[in-house]
């Protein structure tokens, strides 16, 4: 029995051959039309089932990028965006949040090396306006505070406490 067995380890090891290797041929590693651009991977907040097209044609219209948008479905509802200039990549995630639908749109940058599948999509930024603190309490100690206590507090808009009298601040917020 012991001697089956070491003629059929013998049987299965590599020959030289196919331990060399395959050598992929030019132009096959890039054949996949979403490996270059700049990308934003990004889910819909909600309970009902929508229609990928259609939501493509929305985002490209309120988007309006310069250069262009792909849109790809990938694992489950999450989705890819492409875009061919990083001006318009960029514009997108500084307008953030967006709305679908009357539903909440997470996006988030991805790099052409990450898994968007792995990219954590349970936060979104969010702006608030404090309203009704006293003249002598609007602080960015204060901001922080609430801030941190919604979410996780960002950043604090000086320019705002001085032109109204409300401080406006960005935060991130988890969602469930």
């Amino acid at each position: 029995m012991a001697a089956d067995l070491g003629r059929l380890g013998t049987a299965l090891s590599l020959t030289e051959e196919e331990e060399a290797g395959w050598v992929l041929p030019t132009g096959v590693w890039h054949a996949e039309p979403f490996t270059r651009g700049f990308f934003i991977v990004g889910r819909l907040v909600s309970t009902k089932s929508f229609h990928s097209e259609a939501l493509h044609t929305t985002l490209k219209t309120a988007f309006n990028p310069v250069r262009g948008m792909d849109f790809k479905m990938i694992a489950g509802e999450r989705f890819l965006l492409k875009f061919f200039h990083a001006l318009d990549r960029d514009r997108v995630l500084a307008r953030c949040p967006w709305a679908y639908d009357k539903n909440l749109l997470v996006l988030a940058p991805v790099d052409a090396a990450e898994d968007p599948v792995c990219v954590d999509l349970n936060w979104c930024d969010f702006h608030i306006h404090i309203h009704g603190l006293p003249l002598g309490k609007m602080t960015k100690e204060i901001a922080t505070f609430i801030g941190n206590k919604l979410g996780k507090f960002k950043d604090v808009d000086s320019d705002s406490m001085a032109k109204c009298g409300v401080p406006r601040c960005e935060l991130e917020q988890r969602l469930t």
